[in-house]
């Protein structure tokens, strides 16, 4: 299973769930495609959730060269969530060598401090393993304790109310 991400503009999230296998090219796929994206936002926030990787074939030269070209800005936070002890060497590899770039990543093993640390609480909706998230006024799968980031229409991104 490939790397999926869904974007939520209204609250300015991106939830993205590996696939079992993670290698090299679908890292560098997904890490250079949020930019084709119409929905992107480099100010959103970003919830990854690597718990699904059973066979982590990422190269540390990859990682050090995707932190290197940061495609999130200084406001957005990335949770990233790993359990095993590789993918999470890589993830922590990853959050290192992008602290250079002004960026907020924490790495952890733990999806409710992650949801902590983002300000994401557990509902009633379903998430990438089948447990229910929900949004406080039932609208989406996320509920989120702190508002979300409004837009004046035609802003150009970084612009905020």
């Amino acid at each position: 299973m490939p790397i999926t991400t869904s974007i939520d503009r209204r609250l300015g999230i991106i939830l993205t769930v590996a696939g079992s296998v993670l290698t090299d090219q679908e890292w560098i796929c997904h890490h250079t495609g949020y930019r084709t994206w119409p929905e992107f936002d480099a100010d959103f926030d970003q919830l990854l959730d690597f718990r699904p990787v059973e066979d982590c074939r990422l190269s540390p030269a990859i990682m050090c060269v995707t932190a290197k070209q940061p495609v999130f800005g200084p406001r957005s936070r990335q949770a990233f969530v790993a359990t095993d002890n590789l993918t999470y060497g890589m993830c922590r590899m990853f959050e290192i060598m992008s602290a250079g770039h002004s960026l907020r990543i924490e790495v952890f093993r733990d999806m409710h401090a992650a949801r902590e640390w983002l300000g994401l609480t557990p509902g009633p909706g379903p998430d990438a393993h089948g447990r229910r998230m929900t949004l406080r006024n039932g609208a989406t799968d996320m509920d989120l304790r702190r508002p979300p980031v409004r837009r004046r229409p035609g802003a150009p991104t970084g612009q905020v109310d």
